[in-house]
């Protein structure tokens, strides 16, 4: 009976093992299989950040958070060519998410709001010297204004129709849509593209059609090109701008967070990518600003 008690009690343990390694065998497999996901998926992340620039004037005692010299510029430029980043355009952006088109190993994406003509004045040469590509975001009113017979001076004119079709034609400069005249405070209500309290969302999808849309076929119908990018006036949004972007035929939008972007082309397959960028500010040298993006970086 003992012997028989003794028996059963091994055939017992020996199945508890047995169990007991299966199981501790199976999460060791899904251990892995996670961690090797995770590591694919981090593979095909791509670090990417994005440099956000507006005006340039050669008076040094005009420099401030949103206008840099250029000297100021081309170091940059030096920089970014002396550490091994290579500036790309949205299309080869969308080109890595749609077509899984290579992107270079250090990915930097250049970009200018508010279409000054320092761009065109100062900007552009060094761009083209550099064989540097970038994103120019306008705005729809002012392009306008200084296209026509109007006094112009580079501390405030804006980059005509003329200019953009030459600098579009290059193959450094792409246009983007920084809204028609939403650039500003509407009566001290509406803060750039961002939907009004009381509004309703028929009402606020009509706003940006009548805005955002009619300049994205200004700048096909002038330009002869398609504009996927819409870079938001202020950095303001709502909850719902992004889906209605999208509606409009949007791919890319670019706000005003300082940080860098992850870029994994499987989560944007079927969303708008909305990009982080630093701001250049001219009251840092080019060291201290890269200093804070590779500082984000690490």
């Amino acid at each position: 009976m003992n012997k028989t008690i003794s028996s059963i009690l091994s055939t017992f343990l020996l199945l508890v093992v047995f169990i007991g390694n299966v199981f501790i065998g199976s999460i060791t497999n899904k251990q892995n299989s996670q961690i090797i996901q995770t590591i694919s998926q981090a593979e095909q992340t791509i670090k990417l950040p994005v440099i956000m620039y507006h005006h340039i004037l050669k008076d040094e005692n005009r420099k401030c958070d949103y206008i840099i010299t250029p000297s100021q510029f081309e170091n940059d430029l030096r920089y970014i060519k002396n550490n091994g980043y290579t500036p790309i355009s949205i299309s080869e952006l969308l080109n890595y998410i749609d077509n899984d088109a290579p992107l270079p190993e250090k990915p930097i994406l250049i970009t200018f709001d508010d279409g000054y003509e320092s761009f065109y004045t100062y900007a552009y040469p060094l761009l083209q010297e550099y064989k540097c590509k970038s994103v120019l975001s306008i705005i729809g009113k002012y392009t306008d204004l200084y296209s026509a017979n109007t006094t112009k001076n580079i501390s405030y004119s804006h980059i005509t129709w003329d200019e953009l079709k030459e600098v579009s034609k290059s193959g450094f400069v792409e246009v983007a849509n920084h809204s028609y005249d939403l650039h500003h405070n509407e009566n001290g209500k509406r803060q750039g593209i961002k939907q009004l309290k009381n509004e309703s969302n028929e009402e606020y999808t009509k706003v940006l059609e009548e805005n955002i849309k009619t300049l994205n076929n200004q700048i096909t119908k002038k330009l002869d090109i398609v504009n996927y990018t819409f870079a938001y006036p202020f950095g303001f949004y709502s909850d719902t701008t992004k889906d209605i972007l999208k509606d409009f035929g949007f791919r890319v939008v670019l706000n005003c967070e300082e940080k860098l972007n992850y870029i994994n082309k499987d989560e944007y397959k079927d969303n708008i990518i909305e990009l982080n960028r630093f701001n250049r500010s001219g009251y840092c040298t080019t060291q201290q600003f890269f200093n804070k993006i590779e500082k984000n970086n690490s």
